[in-house]
Parts: structure tokens; sequence; C-alpha cells
């Protein structure tokens, strides 16, 4: 990797620009390790977790912070408002053997803004400089704090949360160039992300709109940021994360995985939530992640609808291997 690209974060040096981002639904201890086995040295991320259902022993909950068999580095994200159980959670997260800590202050999903957490909280930056400073006190694993640009365009206040997150002791910003009230909607601002770098001494890694390996140097060399955080265009795609590192290091696009070897993961990804949540659940929880291994393949469309009607893992993989028969050997 070139020496221009990096970060140091605390005491920890991160070789890679290259992070997943946090996903709800998607960044499970599975997609991880598929992940991972493709790609030895990006940041993954896990899905965002509930401060309060760990300190209060949720199991699905604690479930969502062991990933025992990733190796790193690995980024475990907490979301919440309350001080003291932030505080709590993040000390568990540490415990799990997480590599880096990650603070969400930009999920704009209607459940979770409507209780005072992820993007809710842009409307009292000094509320989060608050709770990343108790965080940050109760740890010893870097802190990165996720954010949006703003609460909407009215209140795009990005420079002064970013520096109030420096100011708090966080190691890194993370930043998705949208509002809340723009959801995924529109075109992530790259500029309001270069404003950021600008303003703070951390690293800053952008987010929003990365969906190839020319648009990742593009917004590196175009924003200056120590990092790009890949999100959608994972989904589906694991070889994302190694095909933007490998062209940021060497120049060279490696080809896209050819059907085949793009049913193989499936067909493993599929077999391998089966082994971990049983047949039933693990079954129905596969079928958004075939369904977006299977995009962009032709004629797949009547495919995607008997995926998600299928029930039992026979039936899945039958799929999987009508779309590329010589897995069935």
């Amino acid at each position: 990797m070139s020496s221009s690209y990096g970060m140091q974060l605390g005491d920890r040096r991160i070789e890679s620009p290259v992070w997943l981002a946090p996903m709800c639904g998607v960044g499970d201890r599975v997609f991880l390790e598929i992940c991972r086995s493709i790609d030895p040295l990006s940041v993954l991320a896990s899905e965002m977790v509930s401060a309060n259902g760990l300190v209060n022993g949720g199991r699905h909950t604690t479930e969502m912070i062991d990933f025992e068999n990733v190796a790193g580095p690995v980024m475990i994200q907490i979301f919440g408002h309350e001080e003291s159980h932030l505080a709590k959670g993040c000390v568990m997260i540490e415990e799990a053997g997480a590599d880096i800590l990650s603070m969400n202050f930009g999920c704009p999903a209607k459940k979770i803004v409507k209780n005072c957490d992820g993007a809710a909280l842009l409307r009292t930056p000094e509320r989060i400089g608050e709770l990343v400073s108790t965080c940050v006190r109760a740890t010893r694993v870097p802190m990165v704090a996720k954010m949006r640009i703003g609460w909407d365009e009215q209140s795009r206040n990005y420079l002064a949360v970013a520096r109030i997150l420096e100011e708090a002791g966080a190691h890194a910003i993370a930043v998705h160039g949208r509002t809340r009230e723009q959801g995924y909607s529109g075109e992530a601002d790259w500029l309001a992300i270069k404003d950021i770098q600008k303003a703070v001494s951390i690293p800053v890694i952008g987010n929003g709109d990365i969906d190839s390996p020319e648009t990742a140097r593009k917004r590196l060399e175009q924003t200056g940021v120590a990092g790009i955080m890949v999100g959608r265009a994972a989904m589906g795609n694991p070889w994302m994360l190694q095909r933007i590192r490998h062209y940021l290091q060497h120049g060279e696009l490696l080809p896209e995985p050819g059907v085949a070897e793009r049913m193989a993961v499936a067909i493993r990804h599929v077999q391998a939530l089966v082994d971990w949540r049983g047949e039933r659940f693990g079954v129905v929880e596969s079928r958004k992640h075939v369904a977006w291994y299977l995009g962009g393949i032709p004629h797949s469309a009547g495919l995607r609808k008997k995926v998600n009607q299928a029930s039992t893992v026979a039936e899945m993989l039958a799929l999987l291997r009508e779309v590329a028969p010589v897995m069935a050997a």
C-alpha cells in the first residue's frame, strides 16, 4: 500500500484506506467473514449495536458483537443517547475484542431518530461532545465518530460537529455526505467532506456513493481524506473492498468476479448463515444477500422471485446452482 494511504488512530496504525461501512441488517459475523476471506486488510464494520440492548443483556444484541472468527481490523459501532449505557456498552465491545470502536451520529432511520439516537443528536452538538468524551475516557481502543453533514439543508452544521468531535477526543471522523433529511437520496456532498478534512487535524473517512475503484481514487484525490467507506456497493459484492484497495495500490483494475465465483461465494454465504442461525432463520436471512449476489446477472429477475420464496437450504442452493451449473459438481 502506498505510504500516502492509511492512517494513525491513537497508537494503532491502520494500513488500508478502505473501510466497510456499518450497515444495519448486513454487517453480521457471516458477512464480515466472507469479506475478510477476500480482503485481508480493509477495516470491516459491524452493523450498529444498541447500547441499551448490550447493557440489558439481550442475547441477540450480545451476539452482534461476537466477531471472534474475523481477523482484524474490525470496528464495532454503537448507538444510543444515555451516557452511562453508552460507556458501559463501549467497555463491553472493547472486552469482546474490537480493534476499533465507533459511535453513531448519522443513522437516519425513523425508529432510531424518534428515540433521540443516531442523526437526531446532530441537533444537539454539545451533547455529542459529552457522549464521545465519556466513552473515550472509558476505553482504550481508538474511537471513530460517524456523522452526517446535518439534520437538513437548513442546519448543515458539520464543521461545528466535527470540531466538537475532535475536541471530545475522537481519533477519527467518518462522514456520510448527506443530511438526515436526504436519507440515501440525491448525491453525497464530497465538498462538505473536504471542508471537514481541512477543519480538523484527526483523520477523516469519507462515505457516500463509492461504487467503484475509480470513484474511490477520485474522491481520495479530490478531498485529501485519509480513507473512504464503502456501503451499498459491497452488498452482494464483497470483492469491492479488495478491488478498490488493489487499484489504489497498483493502479490496476482487478476483473469483476465471474458468475461461477459469485455463486460459489453466495452458496458459502447461505450455508454459513444456516450453520449459525439454523435452517429456518438462516434461509430467511440469506434471501436478501442472494438477491444482491444475483444483481446484474442477465435474466435473473425471475430467479430472485423464487429466492424470496425459498424456505429450505436445499431449495436455495438448488436455485443458485441453476445459475452456475458447474457448481453442482
